[in-house]
């Protein structure tokens, strides 16, 4: 299975290059693609100095816009494992998810434990948006927020996505679910040191929760773009009746 490493980044100098060293040094190192997200720290020197891939917004355009990119970017691969650049997710945990998606899965998600390891606020949060995401999704998801994930080709170019920020990955788990895709989950460490996560509970936080209630909506009322990429999922036989 040919799989790529999408790191989207922002103000992230201080410890890209060592997420970049730590992929390589994988037992089968994937293609990397850094997506600088307007950043004025010197993360994409950092990112041209490790070798890998480059490509920089001119300004800050949020995480999900960043994704958005990479996917279209990469959509040669037939998967894509996504994962930060602040040092938060162990690169040694790669294999983990490109073995989930060999066994079946479309797209596999890191599960971090919610521990004292995780600040107060961030355990809250996670445990509200992760709940909401199970019953709108109808299958348990342990971690929500977790950008530690693997999407499979057709997970990027079947479900309808919205550009944004940190709101996109919780609706990529609720619209793949419902049109059906496997997913499955690979426990990886919850990892806080010295970097500083661009996530803003102030910001995001609201966010997020708008994103739900307007996935809860949906399951009512779909919108266009879902109602087609369920038509579309069907066997073809069926679509002609």
């Amino acid at each position: 299975m040919r799989v790529a490493a999408l790191v989207p980044a922002y103000q992230a100098a201080a410890h890209l290059g060592e997420v970049l060293l730590r992929l390589q040094a994988l037992p089968a190192p994937p293609d990397t693609l850094v997506v600088d997200d307007g950043s004025r720290d010197g993360t994409a020197d950092v990112a041209r100095s490790f070798g890998a891939r480059l490509h920089s917004f001119a300004a800050n355009r949020g995480k999900g816009h960043a994704l958005l990119k990479g996917f279209e970017l990469l959509s040669d691969y037939e998967a894509v494992v996504t994962i930060d650049a602040d040092g938060q997710h162990p690169p040694e945990c790669f294999p983990a998810f490109v073995a989930a998606a060999e066994a079946g899965a479309d797209l596999v998600l890191g599960a971090r434990p919610r521990s004292r390891d995780m600040p107060g606020l961030r355990r809250f949060a996670n445990g509200m948006s992760s709940g909401w995401t199970s019953a709108l999704a109808g299958r348990a998801v342990s971690d929500s927020q977790c950008g530690y994930r693997l999407y499979g080709r057709d997970v990027i170019a079947r479900t309808p996505m919205t550009a944004g920020r940190y709101e996109l990955e919780t609706e990529i788990i609720v619209r793949a679910a419902r049109l059906g895709f496997q997913l499955a989950e690979v426990t990886v460490p919850t990892v806080y040191g010295d970097e500083q996560s661009q996530f803003r509970l102030v910001r995001d936080v609201p966010r997020i929760v708008g994103t739900l209630l307007r996935l809860s909506i949906e399951g009512v009322l779909p919108p266009a773009a879902m109602r087609a990429a369920r038509r579309s999922s069907r066997p073809a036989a069926e679509r002609t009746r």
